[in-house]
């Protein structure tokens, strides 16, 4: 079962009249392998409209961007250059989702501009994430902004490589996550394409990552997206229909009411930001139940 795509008004482009605010916070981390030095990260934070006049906590969408990106391209900068943050403002004032806390980290550090032009070797830094998510990111956030805790607070999304952090992070994080937005990937935790090349070893080890984990099956959400007229599309559908043999752990449905799995492709999508913003204004309103 899938869940039909829904496309943007023109309207959620437009400057909103109760626009949010983006800072960005600096921060310490670690290398987190056999060299494990320290390296100095950053994360661009996208803060609700009316967040300095008020007491409230938030929601927190963590959300990776694409190969090749830094903390700055999925909102464009402290200067918002793309559309993102006008769909977020818009988002938020009709009424699709309550106010949140968007933060946008990278997966690079210093002394990794080959992983920039290499797959796999963005691949294994992607693998990686979730000990500086764990240990460092959410503390940070936590910290310094009003963020509510416990996972049930807590969702992650990417783009593209984003997308295969998001795996990872569902692997190896859903002690700490409830919500996960996977946007035109794969999971590459078997080999680099995992989905394409080897999907249902790929199926399995989600299946016993999940199983590991502890938390019930009616206790994470999956949305799933993808374009059918981009480069992830056969790695990304290939691997999913083989999740739908699994149906003792990934139950799809065209809600999260009725499933864990929900999976939406966009007839005629591209590989591109623009269909990431998409499919984050038709996922994005589904989280936080």
């Amino acid at each position: 079962m899938t869940r039909a795509f829904t496309d943007l008004d023109k309207k959620y482009y437009e400057k909103c009249s109760e626009p949010g605010s983006l800072i960005k916070l600096k921060y310490n981390s670690k290398t987190y392998n056999e060299e494990n030095r320290d390296i100095a990260k950053e994360v661009l934070v996208y803060l609700p409209y009316n967040y300095d006049k008020t007491e409230e906590s938030y929601n927190v969408f963590y959300l990776m961007h694409g190969g090749g990106g830094d903390c700055n391209e999925v909102f464009g900068g402290m200067e918002a250059k793309t559309e993102l943050k006008n769909i977020l403002d818009n988002m938020i004032y009709y009424g699709d989702i309550k106010p949140l806390i968007v933060a946008a980290p990278s997966f690079y550090y210093e002394g990794t501009e080959e992983a920039k032009t290499i797959q796999s070797a963005a691949g294994l830094l992607t693998q990686n994430f979730h000990h500086e998510f764990v240990n460092d990111l959410i503390p940070l956030i936590e910290r310094e902004v009003r963020a509510k805790t416990g996972r049930e607070h807590r969702a992650f999304g990417g783009y593209s490589m984003g997308s295969e952090a998001t795996w990872n992070i569902f692997a190896r994080c859903l002690k700490q996550v409830k919500y996960f937005m996977p946007m035109s990937g794969d999971c590459w935790a078997i080999q680099v394409q995992g989905g394409k090349l080897c999907p249902r070893e790929t199926a399995d080890y989600l299946k016993n990552a999940a199983y590991k984990s502890g938390i019930e099956k009616d206790d994470f959400c999956i949305y799933q997206l993808v374009g059918d007229n981009g480069v992830a599309y056969e790695a990304v559908d290939t691997m999913i229909k083989e999740m739908m043999g699994n149906d003792d752990i990934f139950k799809f449905s065209d809600s999260f009411e009725n499933g864990n799995i929900i999976y939406t492709v966009a007839e005629g999508g591209t590989h591109s930001y623009e269909y990431c913003y998409k499919y984050i204004y038709n996922a994005l309103p589904l989280f936080f139940k």
